[in-house]
């Protein structure tokens, strides 16, 4: 258990020399909004960009400044869909570490099986689905050469 203040169930940081990365952010996660899983906002603000990430009435926000961000996934309902999101940024854009409580780096792929989504697997896969990060219709589609290859 951490001496932390900070405790959450996942803790996430940025640091790139990519201008727009945010943008490009906004970019992945956006089929999780036109899927209706989410809404997605992206802000141009004084003390640098932020993108946010709205699941039913939890929001969560994404600020980085000058390549550089840090911030903590607290526990609520829809946190484990955000770490989610979280991993389709590392996967497609790199740049960005997410880790748990004791420094152990999450699994891109999410597994019903890993501890974090045990209990809110039926929330956390369909946004999985959508990001390309477990098999579903935008994962079929966005493999389908390789799968008609193996099958």
């Amino acid at each position: 258990m951490s001496t932390n203040k900070f405790v959450g169930i996942a803790y996430w940081s940025v640091t790139t020399g990519v201008a727009d990365w945010l943008a490009k952010a906004l970019d992945v996660l956006m089929p999780v909004e036109k899927a209706g899983l989410a809404v997605l906002a992206f802000d141009c603000l004084p003390g640098g960009n932020q993108l946010s990430i709205q699941f039913g009435d939890e929001r969560y926000v994404m600020p980085v400044n000058e390549g550089k961000g840090r911030g903590v996934v607290r526990p609520s309902p829809s946190a484990t869909m955000f770490v989610v999101c979280l991993l389709a940024l590392r996967k497609a854009l790199g740049d960005i570490s997410v880790v748990t409580d004791s420094q152990e780096t999450i699994p891109t792929l999410p597994r019903q099986n890993y501890p974090l989504y045990a209990d809110t697997w039926e929330r956390v896969l369909p946004v999985a689905q959508e990001l390309g990060l477990a098999t579903g219709a935008a994962f079929t589609a966005s493999h389908k050469a390789v799968l008609n290859n193996m099958f």
